[in-house]
């Protein structure tokens, strides 16, 4: 068979696979945050709301103005029907399972295709896909694996690198920051990149490295700051002192690593819909 049929075949056996196990969540409604980010959001339907979620303290929640943009444009086109919000996460659940594909055959991992599947079916990626606030989950991966794919051919041996792909990853790392802050690992996964491609990660590469670890701690830094004095995450409830902030971390780290292996009692005990 013709490699490059071959391929398109594989990748759209993988997007009818997310279609076909997801479908059920376009006929969801909106739930618990939802009315918040999109259904109650005044910033969507105003005539400067654009500029308030780019520029202003106004967004009910953390700062994703990329997230917010996508509601924004999404509401001009449908509204308050609930089925488009969700086509848009399923389908951007789909490109970024593609693209977990096509990273990992440029890593040379084994099974690439099979770890795709694996990971556009998991059934930890239902959250994400199927609850429409989630969208800053799907959105900020998808930016995040661009920017990892960029490096990746950035990386590659040249008598001369293609800097446009470096300027890209940057660009791509923006993004992803811009949809939800936990992108900031970003520099993480590039150091990785380098490591399996066995490339020295020497001071060179670090001087390249440093600008992505500026974007993420800035935008952490924000976040904090967000949260702190604008969300008002203060209080008895918040203050632990840093034994239990590890404690609270590390148990969260295990907590998820169990459900990838074992994914059981996903479902919330309670789910309100909105009206």
């Amino acid at each position: 068979m013709n490699k490059q049929l071959q391929l398109c075949l594989q990748g759209t056996v993988i997007v009818l696979l997310v279609i076909i196990a997801f479908f059920p969540a376009v006929s969801g409604g909106f739930i618990w945050d939802d009315e918040t980010y999109v259904k109650n959001n005044a910033l969507l339907t105003v005539p400067d709301g654009l500029k308030r979620i780019w520029f202003s303290l106004d967004a009910p929640s953390q700062y994703f103005p990329l997230t917010y943009t996508t509601f924004f444009i999404e509401r001009k086109f449908w509204g308050l029907n609930p089925s488009g919000y969700h086509w848009v996460n399923l389908l951007l659940h789909a490109a970024n399972a593609l693209l977990v594909w096509q990273l990992l055959k440029r890593l040379s991992v084994p099974g690439a295709w099979l770890a795709a599947a694996i990971f556009a079916l998991h059934p930890v990626q239902v959250e994400s896909v199927a609850w429409i606030s989630e969208r800053k989950n799907v959105l900020s991966l998808f930016f995040y694996l661009l920017a990892l794919m960029s490096w990746t051919e950035f990386i590659e041996e040249r008598p001369r690198p293609l800097w446009r792909f470096y300027l890209l990853s940057l660009i791509y790392c923006c993004m992803a920051l811009c949809s939800k802050t936990t992108a900031c690992t970003i520099p993480v996964a590039l150091a990785l990149i380098l490591w399996l491609k066995e490339k020295p990660i020497d001071g060179y590469r670090l001087m390249q490295i440093i600008p992505f670890i500026g974007l993420g701690a800035g935008m952490g830094v924000l976040t904090m700051w967000w949260e702190r004095y604008h969300q008002g995450t203060q209080g008895k409830l918040f203050a632990l002192d840093l034994p239990e902030r590890i404690l609270v971390a590390s148990h969260a780290v295990w907590f998820y690593a169990g459900k990838l292996v074992w994914p059981v009692n996903l479902k919330p005990s309670v789910i309100r819909v909105g009206r």
